[in-house]
């Protein structure tokens, strides 16, 4: 037995006096000591007793009947440190147990056979080998097992052959992850947003990242060569925006320019403000096209998520920009717009601002379908830099007129952008030189002769001729050009009527 003690000392109490009185124990007065038999001890009582236990055969002295009945086991009694060590030895038992049985039986216990079915087919038996070169099965690993150097086993993609298998961990399957289990590839940018891989210094970034990563990697600009560190996300939600060639212009607004183009050919406006109407006041908008009073503006981030206040320091709120947009809508439909159209752009994404056009009203109020658009082409365009653009316009013709109305920029945009092109080695671009050369241009215009059909006078320049008649010289270039029908006037209100002499001869001959 592992009771030792045949009877136990406790003291007269009022909560167990009739008890003890019934088993017929004298009393004698509240507090008083009294020897008791151990069988009649209550379940619950703290009185001492010697107990050894059954498995290590320690004697145990001054332990309390409450601790005794509750260990003891079938008659056994155990003490603590003895069922510590048999807890202990029963759960390695049951992780034996546990990791001795196969990855193959755990999924056909645990899932559905389907599923079962389709993990087994992604195991990728030629990667899976161990040291000695023997293939490994699923009914050969234990599902608890960790694999190669504890980064899991080899796994195909049964969706694309073409995707390279990937090591997963096996807790990863019996734990339910499923964003751990699937094919790191098919969620990656290089799937899912291919178009921004042309930005990754490394592309095997694009494969180890998805189009929601936040982990900063090394990118270069396509455009200058210009390298700096950004994360996938906010490439895909802003834009590249290098520092060196940057047009400050986003990739919506550069893509919407495009789409337009293929739509409505160069009949719109960019940056529509107060030089075009006065009505605009001190606010540009980005697109306007005046057959049908339309006004379009692309809507980046910042008009639906807080944060670039923080990040920016003169950014507005997303409450003061809320209240800015609505102004400047206000604004345009007081003054005669009668569509204006908002493009979801918080995403610098093909896809996603292609599908936000085709949700809008533009395809009803320009007449176009999804397959009448070049979406890559426009896409290409929003990649671009305006930078680069014009300073490959400039190295074939080195016309800053021509490039401004082709691009459809202003020539004080075509100079700056020049300028900032030839800092990168662009072009060769020198503003001092440019400028003389307009200088003498202007000189070798103005030193045209020319006649004034009216008067019938010849002039040795077109400077001579205004400085006689108080004319601006420009105005007589351009009637001379037939821009104008006359530039000044007689004393009597007769209208000058100018021509370059050279041409004048020349019809002359050819009437004669």
């Amino acid at each position: 037995m592992s009771l030792i003690s045949k009877t136990a000392i406790i003291k007269w109490n009022a909560r167990y006096k009739e008890y003890y009185i019934s088993k017929g124990y004298n009393f004698t007065k509240m507090g008083d000591e009294f020897e008791v038999r151990v069988e009649d001890l209550t379940k619950g009582s703290h009185a001492l007793v010697k107990i050894q236990c059954d498995v290590c055969g320690k004697i145990l002295n001054d332990q309390t009947w409450f601790n005794y009945t509750r260990l003891i086991d079938e008659n056994n009694y155990c003490c603590n440190e003895c069922l510590s060590r048999q807890s202990n030895n029963k759960k390695k038992n049951e992780n034996e147990v546990k990791y001795n049985r196969s990855f193959y039986q755990w999924c056909y216990n645990n899932l559905t056979k389907y599923e079962a079915d389709i993990i087994i087919k992604r195991w990728d038996y030629d990667l899976n080998v161990d040291k000695y070169g023997n293939k490994l099965s699923p009914k050969d690993i234990s599902y608890g097992s960790q694999g190669f150097n504890r980064k899991g086993y080899w796994f195909k993609c049964l969706d694309c052959q073409e995707h390279k298998s990937e090591q997963k961990q096996l807790s990863s399957f019996t734990n339910k992850h499923k964003k751990s289990v699937l094919c790191n590839q098919c969620n990656s940018i290089s799937n899912t947003n291919p178009e921004l891989m042309v930005y990754l210094v490394n592309k095997e970034d694009g494969i180890k990242n998805s189009r929601g990563s936040k982990n900063k990697i090394p990118m270069t600009c396509p455009n200058c060569g210009n390298k700096k560190n950004m994360s996938i996300n906010d490439l895909r939600r802003q834009g590249f925006g290098c520092n060196k060639c940057s047009d400050h212009l986003s990739y919506s607004e550069k893509f919407l320019g495009n789409f337009l183009e293929q739509v409505l050919d160069k009949n719109f406006i960019t940056q529509l403000s107060k030089s075009i109407f006065k009505w605009c006041r001190d606010r540009r908008y980005d697109f306007y096209i005046d057959n049908i009073k339309c006004i379009v503006e692309a809507h980046g981030s910042q008009h639906y998520e807080e944060g670039f206040s923080r990040t920016f320091k003169n950014a507005r709120t997303l409450k003061e920009e809320r209240e800015n947009d609505k102004y400047k809508e206000n604004l345009a439909i007081e003054n005669g717009i009668i569509n204006y159209i908002i493009i979801d752009c918080r995403f610098s994404e093909l896809e996603w601002i292609k599908e936000n056009i085709l949700n809008s009203q533009l395809p009803n109020l320009l007449n176009f379908k999804e397959e009448d658009i070049d979406w890559l082409k426009a896409h290409e365009a929003g990649c671009k830099s305006l930078v680069k653009i014009v300073c490959d316009m400039w190295n074939k013709s080195n016309r800053i007129l021509d490039i401004a109305r082709e691009i459809k920029v202003s020539e004080t945009t075509v100079r700056r952008y020049l300028k900032k092109g030839s800092k990168i080695g662009l072009c060769e671009y020198n503003p001092q030189q440019e400028m003389q050369k307009r200088v003498n241009a202007m000189t070798e215009k103005q030193n045209i002769k020319v006649i004034c059909l009216t008067t019938e006078e010849i002039f040795n320049s077109i400077k001579e001729a205004g400085r006689k008649y108080n004319i601006f010289a420009n105005s007589i270039s351009q009637c001379c050009k037939g821009k104008l029908k006359s530039a000044g006037k007689l004393p009597d209100g007769t209208k000058l009527i100018w021509m370059y002499y050279e041409e004048y001869l020349y019809l002359q001959n050819k009437v004669k």
